[in-house]
């Protein structure tokens, strides 16, 4: 049997799910019947095509298909999320961060597209450290030492007049921070940041044999006598006497500190009897 629908009303025509190609549509306008392609009629409609979603399914979608009515969704400003209407009638998402003016901001350029968040880093006497998601900010323990000797005999030998030269004897180490002193009257400096310490040196020294000897003590950083720190004495040979100093040296790690004495006279070596070598921030 074939379908015809000639004659008919339109309400009596076949019905069909489908326009079939090279399909014409009829309309009606002041009085005058026309007809255009199904292909034209799509045309100026300008709905070819049709809208899918697309991207990650877990994302949010943009298009919610809700059944034969789909929705199109409000984009929503955030939690340091700006969304607004361009210029261009776009639609357009910034952040939405401030930095406070008071005291030095993390948050760098805040009306860059690229905010920067500024490092955090340990200062003179200050140590930052990341754990996790926080940084710790921690003073460093100031540092100190100390080595004395006491009732020494050892000559330290002096090689030439005016030349000083690493106390002889044996050293006891006293109590230390940032530092490590050992038995030969060495202070070696073991913080990371370069800072200058003060030295205190006091000593009681003597001549080993010879009479009227201008004898001096100086403080050395890393075997290098320090010129400004050099205290002279005349001392004879049934005589002590005591020489006291201070530097201020500036130390680096592994730097290290120690005290030199000399003869200006001869090259009669010196007693160093007793001493206190101390460092402090």
């Amino acid at each position: 049997m074939v379908d015809r629908s000639q004659g008919r009303k339109k309400s009596d025509f076949v019905a069909k799910t489908s326009v079939d190609a090279g399909a014409f549509m009829d309309y009606f306008v002041n009085g005058t019947n026309y007809k255009i392609t199904y292909a034209n009629f799509v045309g100026g409609l300008g709905v070819t095509g049709s809208i899918t979603q697309s991207g990650a399914a877990t994302g949010i979608a943009v298009l919610d298909i809700d059944g034969s009515v789909n929705k199109i969704r409000n984009i929503e400003s955030g939690a340091g999320i700006l969304a607004s209407v361009s210029s261009q009638n776009g639609v357009e998402l910034k952040h939405n961060f401030s930095a406070d003016s008071t005291g030095r901001p993390l948050l760098l350029n805040t009306t860059d597209a690229t905010p920067d968040i500024a490092s955090i880093v340990g200062g003179d006497g200050i140590t930052a450290t990341s754990t996790n998601n926080y940084v710790t900010l921690s003073a460093d323990a100031l540092p100190y030492a100390q080595v004395h000797i006491q009732g020494n005999s050892t000559a330290t030998t002096i090689g030439t007049a005016g030349t000083p030269v690493k106390a002889a004897g044996t050293f006891t180490v006293g109590i230390q921070s940032g530092f490590t002193g050992d038995t030969t009257g060495k202070i070696v400096y073991n913080g990371t940041t370069t800072r200058v310490v003060a030295v205190h040196v006091t000593a009681t020294i003597k001549p080993a044999s010879a009479n009227n000897q201008d004898l001096f003590i100086q403080i050395a950083k890393n075997g290098t006598v320090e010129a400004g720190s050099k205290i002279v004495r005349e001392v004879d040979t049934a005589q002590t006497a005591n020489c006291s100093t201070f530097f201020n040296v500036s130390l680096a790690q592994n730097d290290y500190v120690e005290l030199y004495v000399g003869n200006a006279t001869s090259t009669d070596n010196v007693v160093v009897t007793d001493a206190i070598l101390g460092l402090v921030n």
